[in-house]
């Protein structure tokens, strides 16, 4: 890949590594999972970046890594360093005590905690600034999946005009449950600042384009 290409700049919760302690030593591996499978290879063929979190926080251990990690991969890995704190509310309360089980229909699961939120945006406010730092002006940006709602928001706030795309790799709830969302207003608005969105069926891709019309009649 030539310098001045347009690189694919891949966005997710997670790195595609996990970091392993063996023999009081700390080890990059692959990482698993369907987005993985599905991404490495096209940024190891063309060349890229993939931009997330590294699962915990030996961040430092991690950078001191990075270098061997990249050469591994085939592209370019950026953690977002994320606090203990930052990790409850974002990844274990918004993303999973509220978001995951509200999409599903487990309504009854559901823990509305205004910090969630606020953390939540505070640590999608963190990606955004680290995507800024990293891009080139022709780079296409691919953020993947519920954790990440509102990337593109902020992006477009510090002044980013790539072309941004995001995917939803769970189902997008019918309006009548959507409802139920405290912040439902916020997060189809931040949704609708991506060039190109993408889900997993014509049902959801429904069910989005419902709440919009509800929300946004105009």
């Amino acid at each position: 890949m030539t310098e001045n290409m347009a690189r694919l700049v891949a966005v997710s919760n997670r790195l595609p590594i996990k970091l392993v302690k063996k023999d009081d030593h700390w080890q990059v591996r692959p990482g698993a999972g369907g987005l993985v499978t599905a991404l490495a290879p096209v940024l190891k063929n063309r060349g890229g970046i993939w931009i997330g979190w590294s699962g915990g926080t030996q961040d430092t251990v991690l950078s001191s890594l990075l270098g061997d990690a990249s050469k591994m991969s085939g592209y370019d890995l950026h953690p977002v360093p994320l606090a203990q704190e930052e990790i409850r509310g974002y990844y274990y309360g918004f993303s999973n005590e509220i978001i995951w089980p509200l999409f599903h229909d487990l309504q009854t699961r559901c823990n509305f905690r205004p910090w969630y939120w606020y953390t939540y945006l505070h640590v999608n406010r963190k990606f955004a600034d680290i995507i800024c730092r990293t891009i080139r002006p022709d780079d296409f940006i691919w953020i993947h999946d519920y954790h990440l709602f509102h990337c593109a928001l902020f992006l477009r706030e510090l002044g980013t005009r790539n072309r941004i795309g995001f995917f939803l790799h769970i189902p997008f709830p019918p309006v009548d449950i959507f409802l139920k969302l405290p912040w439902r207003k916020q997060i189809i608005n931040a949704l609708l600042q991506y060039d190109l969105i993408g889900f997993q069926t014509r049902r959801d891709r429904r069910h989005f384009l419902d709440c919009v019309h509800r929300f946004f009649p105009d």
